[in-house]
């Protein structure tokens, strides 16, 4: 039977109905794939963010090399690390022997025969040290009475000389085990026990800090004044470090001849003004990093090529066009440093380094731009500053003084952060101001071939007598 027309519209608006159901579901279901699209490539994304945190070390970021994760040596692995060359000692001059024992025999050890002739003779110099034994002095400090006014008082002490049971030489010695060679207190209290059997409280240690502290002050401001003023290339860095449990940070400023160190709370300008003391440094040469804190530092500044040479390291290390240009580039600037490195080192002419930059800039210049257009939004980002910066990359191809890399104020910073993870860090601000005027005496004192005990000693007996310290280099009057 055929189906009668009303029969046929009910049908018909109920198959609307359905399809208006599945229009609606199929939309809806689109939606959540879109969603889900989305989230995939997002998690993508964060997923290659994290990869790439956890391929970072410090030869393809700025993360220093104690936090690489060394894998182990297999057991079947040999590692030949082959001979290592003597070293044949000079012998003494005779003015500077102390004792002579002249040894002979009477007999053939090998036969027993007492037939034997003196020939030629071994000299063996033998260095030993000196039984040592602290020298105690007693200070007897008479008392008198003033018949005109009625005042007590008691005589004082000779020029040079501490109100303090320890003397300049033991306070130096104190401050250059904890302050340079960075001993523990109690390693330093057993050290002095152990070589002059003296007994120090651990609570005279911080005391004896002070004390050297506060004699280093106006050496600690004439390096400083000196690395500012000068016209030596200036290297600016700086490193985390902890003072009574809070995030501080170490800045410096060093040159060839010397260093300073400066801890504060913050990393940002103001701590960094606090460090040049708001001098204007625009017509000095400076090596730095690219942290924001050093735009606009000077006319002549010069961008660490070791850390982008890292940084295109990281990309070379991805997929795809950034591969390719981060190898580029990275092999293009460690070139740069290596024929620097050759006239450094007088193995080539200054005219054959510059040619050889001459033609690496191009290329460099060329990779920057392609990875401005082809690269990811972070390679893309990265060349784009660095084109809009491009001369900071070659400064040192117009002043030999000037370096490519800031490795001095790295090196330079060592030395706090192995303090840093043998001490974790001071408690108090004396303890800021030990760290920060033994660390840039000691330093600077290295860097002029002095010896920092000896310099220290001076200064401490200068201290107490009224009087200037003496100059580390008298011909840079500082």
């Amino acid at each position: 039977m055929q189906k009668s027309y009303i029969e046929l519209e009910i049908e018909l608006e109920k198959t609307q109905q359905e399809l208006t159901a599945t229009k609606q579901e199929l939309d809806k279901t689109k939606n959540l794939l879109k969603i889900a699209l989305d989230q995939i490539l997002l998690l993508r994304q964060e997923v290659e963010k994290l990869k790439q945190q956890i391929d970072k070390n410090s030869k393809n970021s700025s993360k220093p090399p104690s936090t690489d994760q060394k894998s182990n040596t297999s057991a079947n692995e040999k590692i030949n690390r082959g001979s290592r060359e003597g070293k044949s000692r000079s012998l003494f001059p005779k003015d500077k022997i102390d004792k002579t024992i002249e040894c002979s025999a009477e007999e053939c050890p090998c036969c027993k025969s007492h037939d034997i002739k003196e020939i030629a003779a071994a000299i063996l110099q033998q260095i030993e040290l000196p039984e040592v034994k602290a020298t105690i002095t007693e200070f007897i400090l008479k008392k008198y009475t003033c018949h005109s006014c009625g005042q007590n008082f008691k005589a004082d002490l000779p020029d040079g000389i501490p109100y303090s049971s320890f003397g300049s030489k033991l306070m130096g010695l104190i401050s250059i085990l904890t302050g340079v060679y960075h001993l523990a207190k109690r390693e330093a209290i057993q050290l002095v026990k152990d070589l002059y059997d003296i007994d120090i409280g651990l609570g005279s240690i911080p005391n004896i800090e002070e004390r050297v502290t506060n004699s280093l002050e106006s050496v600690y401001q004439r390096i400083h004044n000196f690395i500012l003023n000068s016209t030596l290339t200036k290297h600016f860095d700086e490193t985390g470090w902890r003072n009574n449990g809070k995030r501080h940070f170490v800045w410096i400023a060093t040159s060839s001849e010397a260093a300073i160190y400066r801890l504060d709370r913050h990393r940002n300008q103001v701590a960094f003004e606090a460090l040049t003391k708001n001098q204007d440094l625009s017509d000095k040469k400076c090596v730095t990093d690219r942290y924001a804190t050093y735009n606009n530092i000077s006319k002549i500044h010069q961008f660490c090529l070791a850390h982008l040479i890292r940084e295109f390291r990281s990309f070379a290390q991805r997929a795809g066009p950034d591969k390719i240009i981060g190898q580029s580039l990275e092999k293009l600037l460690s070139k740069a440093c290596y024929f620097h490195k050759k006239f450094r080192d007088n193995k080539i002419r200054l005219a054959d380094r510059n040619r050889q930059l001459g033609k690496i800039i191009k290329k460099v210049q060329y990779w920057l731009e392609d990875g401005h257009a082809n690269g990811s939004d972070e390679l893309s980002g990265l060349c784009e500053r660095l084109l809009n910066k491009f001369d900071n990359m070659w400064v040192f191809s117009k002043y030999t003084d000037v370096e490519p890399t800031n490795n001095l104020a790295e090196r330079d910073l060592r030395k706090l952060v192995i303090w840093r993870k043998k001490s974790y860090g001071t408690r108090s601000e004396r303890g800021k101001k030990f760290v920060e005027r033994i660390t840039s005496i000691s330093q600077t004192l290295r860097k002029q071939g002095k010896n920092v005990l000896k310099f220290i000693e001076s200064t401490l007996k200068n201290f107490y007598s009224d009087k200037e310290p003496e100059l580390i280099n008298p011909a840079l009057d500082f």
